[in-house]
């Protein structure tokens, strides 16, 4: 019988039961080429006139998971759902994809090796992880936005022009008190920078707001500080510093005022007011509406005076002086006393006792039903 009957034969039977298998005692079996490769079981090939491709089964998902007891190392091309050559591993089947990472799921961590993670092969800069989970980028890294700074952040779509080359860039829909935060761990405490602003950022109700130099530093506005015995300079060629302006009802609902501390009164007697021992007392020389003066001898006993004048004047009396108490006035009246006298003189007030020096003077004002020491 010729070989070529003796073919046709068992392709005959190929047909009849569904299977047919090819044996290569030593060698390799190849499908279009003569010399298949020597560390191949099976190599085939297709000529360049009219090239052709190696076509495994094409199944859908529903008939690919019909396929009884797949063997490990099955291939199918699956043609629907996600569609791809799929291979059977040991319990399920996995997409085949350029990326070598099967179906996008990794199974384990991807080491780099010591490689550099780059946006093109022929790329010399790139991320890099050490084996600590140290991460280096080179270049500039962008969230939201391409980058143009070395970290560059956008929340919203950018317009007009913006700078380039920034350690740190953010933009965004920012308010007074809605910006970039950093707080602490609870949250509760922390500090914003939004538009034209810096705010306390943490959830508590109630936060302080430090600007907190380095040791012997002054804090400086509108400028760096000059004068290093301040604790904070205010610079300004055509402003300058503003108190709180509140009325004498929000005044005197202020908790625990410390001495010192400054307003603008707006209304009864407006005015720079400052918080003393004794209470509230105005700030300055002010302004007299119409200035009188009562002169005479500086009192030899002690003697209480309403005054009815902005000065009062006490000359030299030739023996030693009495004490001086102030009674009644009018609410925001004004007094200086002069001392013309060789000696002392005491005066009594709301602000308690003190001693005008002779060649001295001192200004009070009535406030809260009160005579009080101003200078």
């Amino acid at each position: 019988m010729s070989k070529n009957l003796r073919f046709r034969l068992v392709a005959a039977a190929a047909l009849v039961t569904g299977s047919i298998s090819a044996y290569a005692q030593t060698g390799s079996v190849g499908i279009g080429i003569a010399v298949p490769n020597s560390s191949a079981v099976l190599e085939v090939a297709s000529g360049t006139t009219t090239p052709k491709g190696f076509l495994p089964p094409r199944l859908s998902q529903a008939d690919r998971d019909k396929i009884a007891s797949p063997a490990e190392g099955l291939v199918v091309y699956q043609t629907d759902n996600t569609p791809g050559i799929y291979v059977r591993t040991g319990t399920s089947w996995v997409r085949m994809v350029a990326d070598n990472m099967g179906d996008h799921t990794a199974t384990q961590n991807l080491n780099l090796n010591g490689k550099l993670l780059t946006g093109s092969a022929a790329a010399t800069a790139g991320l890099a992880v050490d084996g600590s989970g140290n991460v280096s980028v080179p270049g500039n890294t962008g969230v939201g936005v391409t980058a143009g700074n070395k970290l560059d952040v956008a929340t919203a779509t950018r317009t007009n022009t913006h700078p380039t080359a920034r350690p740190l860039y953010v933009t965004g829909a920012l308010t007074t008190t809605s910006g970039a935060e950093f707080r602490t761990s609870d949250a509760t405490q922390g500090v914003g920078i939004g538009s034209n602003s810096l705010y306390a950022a943490g959830s508590s109700t109630n936060q302080d707001l430090i600007l907190q130099p380095k040791g012997t530093g002054t804090v400086g506005v509108g400028g760096a500080p000059t004068t290093a015995s301040a604790a904070l300079e205010v610079n300004g060629t055509r402003k300058g510093l503003l108190p709180p302006r509140l009325t004498k009802a929000d005044r005197d609902l202020i908790s625990s005022p410390v001495v010192g501390l400054l307003i603008i009164q707006t209304d009864n007697t407006p005015g720079l007011y400052q918080y003393t021992a004794t209470g509230w007392s105005t700030v300055g020389a002010g302004n007299y509406s119409v200035e009188s003066n009562s002169v005479s001898n500086a009192p030899t006993a002690a003697v209480t005076v309403n005054p009815a004048v902005t000065n009062i004047v006490y000359n030299n009396n030739g023996a030693s002086n009495g004490v001086v108490t102030l009674g009644t006035g009018t609410e925001g009246q004004r007094l200086v006393i002069v001392n013309n006298d060789n000696e002392y003189l005491q005066v009594v007030s709301s602000s308690g006792t003190g001693n005008i020096l002779s060649k001295y003077a001192a200004r009070y004002i009535y406030t809260n039903g009160a005579w009080r020491r101003e200078s």
